[in-house]
Order: structure tokens, then C-alpha cells, then sequence
């Protein structure tokens, strides 16, 4: 496959801060990661849900950081891989129901 077709834009060494941080995160497999964050928003008023994943699709476009992951090769050299493109998930729930109960759960 030639280089322009590779869905990676590059395999990189990690820096020493990443050799720790990709370390610390294989301790603590399948619990939280301490070192990745997720926000939550609570927006009012209407919501342009296309305008908004374009909005995310475009950040996460713009900054390769957002498109990157970790991955051990066979001998265990763990390498940062720059993906081209990602797909951003967007979950939408629909806290509209009748049981104020379900939403505080939800």
C-alpha cells in the first residue's frame, strides 16, 4: 500500500513522560485511566446536532494529538500512531421520558 493511502499519518517513538503515562495506564487495565479526562456539558436552549458534530469532527481534525494512540509492538516497544482520520462517537440520550427517576439514573 503506498505511503498516501496508509490510514496513519506517522509511527512515532514516545517521549519519556509517555513511556510513563502508557505504563501506568497497562497497571490499571480495564479501570479508570487516570490520566484521561471526559467532560460533561449541560446545554440549554436548542441544539444544531449536525452543526455540533462538525464542530467535534473539525477539532479533532485540526489537532493530531486527538488522533493519536498507543500501541506495543511485538518486541514491546510501545509507539504513538497517528491515525489520519478517527471517527468522533456522539451519544445522544433522550431524557424526555415521563420518570424523573430513569433521568436521575440516566
Amino acid at each position: 500500500m503506498p505511503a498516501h493511502d496508509s490510514p496513519l499519518e506517522a509511527v512515532l517513538p514516545l517521549a519519556p513522560l509517555q513511556e510513563g503515562l502508557f505504563f501506568h495506564s497497562l497497571l490499571g487495565q480495564g479501570g479508570v485511566d487516570e490520566y484521561v479526562s471526559q467532560a460533561a456539558l449541560r446545554l440549554d436552549g436548542p441544539l444544531d446536532r449536525d452543526r455540533l458534530r462538525a464542530a467535534c469532527r473539525a477539532v479533532v481534525g485540526r489537532h493530531t494529538a486527538l488522533r493519536t494512540s498507543f500501541q506495543q509492538r511485538k518486541n514491546g516497544q510501545a509507539v504513538q500512531l497517528v491515525h489520519r482520520k478517527v471517527t468522533v462517537p456522539v451519544t445522544e440520550l433522550d431524557l424526555a421520558g415521563p420518570d424523573s427517576g430513569d433521568r436521575t439514573d440516566a
